[in-house]
This record gives C-alpha cells, structure tokens and sequence, in this order.
C-alpha cells in the first residue's frame, strides 16, 4: 500500500471508529450541511476511486460523508470494507455493525461482518452472519467461500464442499476457491479428487504458490513423490519441498522412501536444514521399532 492509502486509512480509523465523527466547523460557524444531492455525488466518487484503484480516495470521500452524518449505512459500509481489504478486521467489524445498526438486512453489510468475525477467529458470529448474508442474496460468492472455511474449521468437510462449490457456480474458475476446495479434500482424504481441483485452479493461476504445495502434498499423499517435489519447489525451493514429501511418506508408513528424501533434503540444504535431520532421525526410530506411522 502505497503512504497515502496508509495515511487515509489511518485517519479513518481513528475518526470513525475509535471517536465517532465530528462536523468540520470553519471559524466560529458551522459550515452549511451537505445536500442529499451532494452526499450522493461524494458516495459515487467514492465508488468510482474504489473502481480505479485508489483506495486512499476512496477513504477521503466517506471520510466526507460520515462528517456530514456519521450513521450514513453507504459511507460505513464502504469503509467497512475498504478495511476489511487492508487487514484491519477490528475497524472493519465496529464500521459494518454501525451500518448493520441502520440496516440489519443488508446483505453486503452482513457479508462484511462476518468476513471480518472470521479473520478474528469468532467463528460463531462470523457463520450468523454469513447464513444471514447468503439467506438474503444467495449470489454472493464470497459468503459461500467463508462458510467453506468455517465448516473445515469445524471437520465438517462435506459442508465445506457443499460451500465451496456453490461458490464455484457464481465464480467459475476462482483460484481462490479453488485452492480451498482442493486443502478440504485433502483433510477429508480425498486425494486424488483434490489433484483435481488443483489441477483446474492452476489453470487459471500457474503461479499461485498455495495451490502449487498443494497440489505437491496431494501427489504426495498418492505416493507420486517425484511429481510431488516437482509441484511444489518452484513455491517452496528444493530442499523443504523434498523434505516436506518425505514428511508425507513418513505419515504414510513408507519409512524407506521418507528418509531418502529427508537425506536429500539436508544435502540440498546441508547448512541450515536441521529439520530435515530432525525427520531423518525420527522416520529411522519409527522403521526399526516397526512402528505405525505417525497421526499428524
């Protein structure tokens, strides 16, 4: 974010959600209020600047609006979520709560919230908000993703496809969702169905990092440990990829492959890969003790 964004949002927060907002005064009198038509004029200038990229502009305008009424549900909304998009998901929840005071039905003030509940980790709150969301627009894609997220959170994969694939029917393609979906069936086992869903997201975004280890810890799982460093070393570098498949290997109760690659993985990286090391010592206990491998 560049310093005026940094410098906007700052001032934001600390005029609207820590003190409340204030009417500018110029001198010993107040300035005239603004018109109907002119708060409309500084909220579509406010959209557009979001539209274009600036969200630093963006945040100027609301800052415009709440001055002249601090309860207007647009202005609160739309810094809410300007908020929300710069990782600051306390400022986001208090703005999206003043606007959900004004209107408790609106379903992009609902969406926010509970995207911001679920950065903070108050997952009940954040899953009321989000059904409340989908129940009073079912097309956003967004609340779908979160409720994906939440149901894994919870082990309740079968949900979280459900979530996640209603998500994909409003958003085919999204990398995003994709990934999600592809990380719930690995925790549910599904592997190769997961290979799948990763396959497809790193179509449309070859470079996305979390869907290349992804998509290597998949193969892993599978017993493709070749292709499985393939997949994910570009993301992660040779040495920790390759540690990362014997880990998997390990899991899998296949001991003799685990500590060939936890050998290679310390030849990679010979100076600082102690874990590795660490792995290599743990899988030959486990191979001599012929122990099952371990729940992790």
């Amino acid at each position: 974010m560049h310093d005026r964004w940094k410098r906007a949002v700052l001032a934001a927060s600390l005029a609207f959600v820590l003190g409340g907002c204030a009417t500018m005064q110029s001198g010993p009198e107040e300035e005239a209020a603004l018109s109907d038509e002119e708060i409309q004029d500084l909220l579509a200038s406010a959209r557009q600047a979001r539209e274009n990229g600036e969200p630093g502009e963006a945040v100027f305008f609301y800052r415009e609006v709440l001055e002249e009424d601090d309860t207007q549900p647009d202005a609160l909304v739309g810094l809410g979520w300007l908020m929300l998009r710069n990782g600051d998901a306390e400022a986001a929840e208090a703005l999206l709560a003043r606007a959900l005071e004004a209107d408790p039905e609106r379903a992009e003030a609902l969406e926010g919230r509970g995207l911001a509940r679920l950065q903070l980790r108050r997952l009940e709150a954040a899953a009321g908000d989000l059904r409340r969301a989908a129940e009073r627009d079912a097309d956003r894609w967004e609340t779908w993703n979160a409720l994906g997220v939440i149901a894994d959170l919870e082990g309740d994969y079968d949900a979280a496809r459900e979530h996640y694939r209603a998500s994909l029917d409003l958003l085919p393609g999204n990398p995003r969702v994709l990934n999600n979906l592809g990380y719930s069936l690995l925790m549910a086992g599904d592997h190769a169905e997961a290979e799948q869903v990763l396959r497809e997201g790193l179509r449309g975004a070859p470079r996305n990092d979390r869907l290349q280890v992804n998509l290597g810890l998949a193969l892993a799982w599978q017993g493709r440990h070749h292709e499985a460093v393939e997949a994910m070393e570009s993301a992660l570098g040779s040495a920790r990829a390759t540690n990362n498949v014997g880990y998997i290997a390990m899991l899998n109760g296949d001991y003799d492959t685990a500590m060939r690659h936890f050998e290679a993985a310390m030849k990679l990286h010979p100076r600082f890969y102690d874990r590795a090391e660490r792995n290599l010592n743990r899988a030959a206990r486990l191979a001599a003790a012929e122990l099952p491998p371990p729940e992790e």
